[in-house]
């Protein structure tokens, strides 16, 4: 029922449609519409005889894009989903989102266009697992797809360029090593020695401490960690066992074993490995009573362990703690260690006594000289100055005392060079000789052709003196000779040419 004007009633009427038949006035029955609409689906038969349906599809909500872009966004967030569960990934809708929206942005970008959609698809899948901190290698993408995995770094690496992602954490940011050790020590163990994870995550932290993340890819580090963690645990796995899960050589897992061996947490046993990370998990939730008497209930692992010396922190006492902080530099610093930090103020407070040193040398020497000039009193603070070169009228006790202070210092002349390699370069007056006519003779030609021109320009030069100053006769004898000379250049530049092409 529906209300529509009847110009019979001349009022708005109910109307209604009998049987799906036309829409009539229910007062007096005149017929309002005639048109019948039928919505149910309609076959028809095509010259063939194969039925198919009539009509289009119509959306009903509009869209950006294109039913081809629609198809492709399917086809790729199915791709993607096939990726996930063919890596091992429990509900990985999040994931599915996070890509498929970076794939959107590609798409939107064009740059699937010329790459195989399988690699874009896999980059997408990469970042969005490294948005999330999921452990998951590109090296696991190349291996799942059977592609070279520098060839999907390099789509990577250009996707994040394309999207402004050169500068996101996901690109500078280094990744984690402790992400994956729950993951390998689980294909180790089957899931069922969780010590062998929780020891590798400890083994992880000391490397940190160490200093031995710096410049280092994780794979090795987190093999090395899992490896040494296993055999601690006495779980049975060899090195090839632990090769095939992080995908290093056996020489890297090596030196990172040897490394981790000459550092002080590779001496440690697991009861104290796992002392020392309880008593720094305590020293890091008390970091603000750092200076205060703490309970003694905290085992010291310096050399005083066993006596009735209290902790201070980080499995020290205090003495032992003031001397590590007085070595080290403390456990603070930017990119570079606290023990290298110091050292390199040490050097440059070591070269600036130094320099002073020699300062205050040479103005000794030179209050002891009456001859010296008040000027020279005042040396350059770059360049190392002899005393010896300053006054000539030195002893040669002073000598003497000067050479054995300044030994190593550079001279300003080359009289005192005693070695054989540097005299080679060095010529007598005989070699200067040999080597001259030696060049002249190599040079020839160019030498001929230098001296031509010379004489060329002398005539020409005496041509035109002669031309205001000279008689009729000299200024004959002038264009002469500057003809000839020029006739003499000319033969000489030919035969030159003519050698040149001949060679």
């Amino acid at each position: 029922m529906m209300k529509r004007w009847c110009s019979h009633c001349a009022k708005m009427v109910m109307a209604e449609r009998p049987f799906d038949g036309s829409l009539c006035c229910s007062e007096c029955g005149k017929v309002l519409e005639d048109y019948n609409f039928s919505v149910e689906p309609t076959f028809v038969k095509d010259g063939a005889g194969q039925s198919h349906l009539s009509g289009n599809f119509v959306r009903t909500i509009q869209s950006d894009y294109s039913a081809s872009r629609e198809r492709t966004l399917d086809n790729a967030y199915e791709d993607m989903k096939n990726l996930c569960y063919g890596l091992g990934m429990d509900q990985p809708e999040g994931i599915l989102k996070a890509a498929s929206a970076f794939y959107r942005m590609a798409l939107e970008k064009n740059f699937t266009r010329g790459r195989r959609s399988e690699l874009v698809q896999a980059a997408c899948v990469y970042i969005a697992c490294r948005e999330n901190r999921l452990p998951y290698l590109l090296i696991d993408f190349s291996n799942w797809l059977k592609i070279n995995v520098y060839v999907l770094g390099a789509v990577f690496l250009q996707l994040c360029k394309a999207l402004w992602l050169e500068e996101h954490h996901i690109v500078q940011k280094p990744i984690d090593p402790s992400l994956f050790i729950h993951k390998y020590t689980t294909c180790l163990s089957g899931g069922r020695n969780n010590d062998v994870a929780r020891t590798a995550l400890r083994i992880i932290a000391n490397m940190r401490m160490d200093w031995m993340q710096t410049g280092r890819k994780p794979s090795g580090l987190w093999g090395a960690a899992v490896y040494v963690s296993a055999l601690a645990h006495g779980l049975t796995c060899s090195k090839s066992d632990v090769l095939r899960l992080v995908h290093v050589c056996e020489a890297t897992l090596t030196k990172r074993l040897v490394e981790f061996e000459n550092t002080k947490s590779g001496s440690l046993t697991i009861e104290e490995l796992n002392a020392k990370a309880k008593a720094d998990d305590r020293g890091s939730a008390t970091e603000a009573n750092i200076g205060l008497d703490i309970s003694d209930s905290r085992e010291l692992l310096c050399e005083h362990k066993g006596t009735n010396t209290p902790h201070y922190k980080i499995g020290l006492c205090k003495s032992c703690y003031n001397e590590f902080v007085e070595f080290s530099g403390g456990l603070e610093g930017g990119s570079d260690p606290p023990a290298f930090q110091r050292a390199e103020r040490e050097r440059a407070m070591l070269a600036a006594m130094e320099k002073e040193k020699e300062l205050s040398l040479l103005e000794t020497e030179m209050n002891s000289s009456p001859g010296v000039e008040k000027e020279k009193l005042q040396p350059d603070i770059g360049k190392t100055v002899h005393p010896s070169s300053i006054d000539g009228g030195l002893d040669g006790s002073h000598e003497e005392d000067n050479m054995t202070t300044n030994a190593g210092d550079e001279s300003d002349t080359l009289s005192d060079i005693d070695d054989v390699e540097v005299d080679g370069y060095l010529h007598n007056e005989e070699e200067k000789h040999y080597k001259k006519i030696i060049w002249e003779k190599m040079n020839r030609e160019y030498l001929e052709e230098q001296a031509a021109k010379e004489a060329a320009a002398a005539a020409a030069r005496e041509a035109c003196a002669a031309n205001f100053k000279g008689t009729p006769e000299e200024l004959q004898a002038a264009q002469e000779l500057a003809a000839a000379t020029a006739a003499s250049l000319a033969k000489a530049k030919k035969k030159l040419n003519s050698r040149v092409e001949a060679g």
